[in-house]
């Protein structure tokens, strides 16, 4: 596939988010920039980032994927609020190694994986009470 400059434009927006993306809020913000990209060469270039192990994507439990940047990273998990869809990254070294014996108990072999714990946030906590 060639190397456009609409996907150059996208892999940059991707590799210094800072936060998680969703394709339509990449595109929105693209557009009143002015720079001229589709809807579709969004969505397209963020699956072949992905394909090409770049970026990945989560759903969070809604009904659209949010898409960040792994290049360079450390994996991470993430804490996921239900009421104020907050998500929290964290990196959990016991988390990792049960995972781990765990492949090996069954004879597994993990290529990668995705651990998301759903529940609320402290702040969303708070205002419960």
């Amino acid at each position: 596939m060639r190397f456009t400059p609409e996907r150059e434009i996208i892999l940059d927006e991707v590799l210094k988010a800072k936060t998680h993306l969703e394709a339509d809020s990449l595109f929105l913000t693209l557009y009143q920039r002015g720079i001229k990209v589709s809807r579709a060469t969004v969505y397209r270039t963020l699956d072949l980032l992905i394909k090409c192990g770049l970026a990945e994507k989560n759903s969070f439990g809604q009904n659209h994927a949010h898409y960040e940047s792994v290049f360079g990273t450390i994996h991470h998990d993430h804490l996921v609020c239900l009421s104020c869809e907050k998500v929290i990254e964290f990196i959990d070294e016991e988390i990792e190694e049960l995972q781990d014996k765990i492949c090996e108990k069954f004879g597994f072999k993990a290529v990668k994986h995705s651990h998301q714990i759903f529940g609320y946030c402290e702040k969303c906590q708070k205002s419960q009470n």
